[in-house]
C-alpha cells in the first residue's frame, strides 16, 4: 500500500549510462508524514554533487506530497569506519541523524544436519504449522493479529514511525504482491494446546535470487516466551526451505544489536554478523 517514485540520473556522456538512482517510497496508510529514501551513486561518479541533486529531487517530491520526515538506511561493512565510508559521510553531511541500528547477519546454506540435530527442542506442547505461498484462508485473522503484534514489539529506536495495523485484506494484498514480484514465502506459526496463537516466522525466497533467501519477522508472543519457540519456528522454516529451494546458499537477516534473545537464537544456528545497518532520519520543519 505504498506509492513509489523512481528517478534515474544519467552520466551525460555518449553511452547514456545511469550513474545515480533515487527511490522515494511513500507509505499510503500509516506514516503518511514519512518518505523512505534510497539514494545511490556508482563508484567513480561520487563527490561530484550527483547525490545532492538526487536528494534535492527527493525534497521536492516530499514537499509536493506533504511529507515531513525523510528516512533511509546506510550499510556499514565490517571493518569500515563511519568517518570514511561514503554512505555514512553523505548522510551526515546532509543532516541525517542515526536513530536506530541493526546487525546484518548471514547464515551459510545448506544448514548442516549435525547442527540441526544439536538445536534444543521446544517445550510447552505447542503445535507448529507451515505453509508456502499465500496464507491459508482459515489462518488469515490470527496471522494478521500476530503481524500487528510484531509491529508493536520490534525495536525501532527513535524512528519517527507508527506501527502498521494488519488485517486479512492487508495480508492478502502482500501475498499478491509477493507473487507478482516472484517471491515465494515460507511461514511457520506456533499454536498452544489451549488454541492460542503463540508466534510465527516468515522467510522469503526470491525467484532468480542466485541462492539468496531472506529471513524476515520472527515473533514469539510475550505470554509464550521461554519455550524455545523462536528456535523451533526458524528450524521448521529451514526444513521447508531445503525441500522448496535446495540450491539456496545464504539466509540473510537483520536484528537489533540489543535484542539479546534473538541474537542468542541466531547464534545457535550459526549466523555471522557481516555489517551494521544504520537507520537514519531527517525531520523537515
Amino acid at each position: 500500500m505504498n506509492v513509489f517514485h523512481v528517478f534515474l540520473l544519467g552520466s551525460g556522456s555518449e553511452d547514456g549510462r545511469t550513474v545515480g538512482t533515487l527511490l522515494v517510497d511513500l507509505p499510503d496508510l500509516e506514516n503518511r508524514h514519512l518518505a523512505e529514501l534510497d539514494v545511490s551513486v556508482v563508484p567513480g561518479h561520487r563527490r561530484r554533487g550527483l547525490g545532492a541533486r538526487l536528494l534535492g529531487q527527493a525534497a521536492k517530491t516530499m514537499a509536493e506530497e506533504g511529507r515531513t520526515t525523510a528516512a533511509g538506511e546506510v550499510c556499514l561493512p565490517g571493518g569500515q569506519s563511519p568517518d570514511s565510508w561514503p554512505g555514512a559521510l553523505f548522510a551526515r553531511s546532509h543532516g541525517f541523524d542515526v536513530v536506530h541500528e541493526e546487525d546484518y547477519q548471514v547464515l551459510d546454506l545448506p544448514f548442516p544436519e549435525e547442527r540441526q540435530a544439536a538445536l534444543p527442542e521446544a517445550t510447552g506442547g505447542h503445535r507448529i504449522l507451515t505453509w508456502t505461498g499465500p496464507c491459508p484462508e482459515d489462518l488469515l485473522e490470527p496471522y494478521a493479529r500476530m503481524r500487528t503484534a510484531m509491529e508493536r514489539d520490534v525495536p525501532t529506536g527513535e524512528l519517527d514511525t507508527e506501527p502498521q495495523v494488519w488485517d486479512a485484506d492487508r495480508v492478502r494484498d502482500e501475498d499478491l504482491r509477493r507473487v507478482e514480484q516472484g517471491d515465494t514465502t515460507i511461514v511457520s506459526v506456533a499454536r498452544a494446546a489451549s488454541g492460542e496463537w503463540a508466534g510465527y516466522s516468515l522467510m522469503m525466497v526470491p525467484d532468480g535470487g542466485a541462492g539468496e533467501v531472506y529471513q524476515d519477522d520472527t515473533l514469539v508472543m510475550r505470554s509464550h516466551r521461554g519455550h524455545r519457540l523462536g528456535v523451533a519456528l526458524k528450524r521448521r522454516n529451514l526444513e521447508e526451505l531445503s525441500r522448496q529451494a535446495p540450491g539456496s546458499r545464504w539466509l540473510r537477516t537483520w536484528v537489533d544489536p540489543d535484542n539479546a534473545p534473538m541474537l542468542a537464537v541466531n547464534d545457535l544456528f550459526g549466523f555471522r554478523t557481516v555489517e551494521r545497518m544504520w537507520e537514519v532520519q531527517r525531520v523537515i520543519t
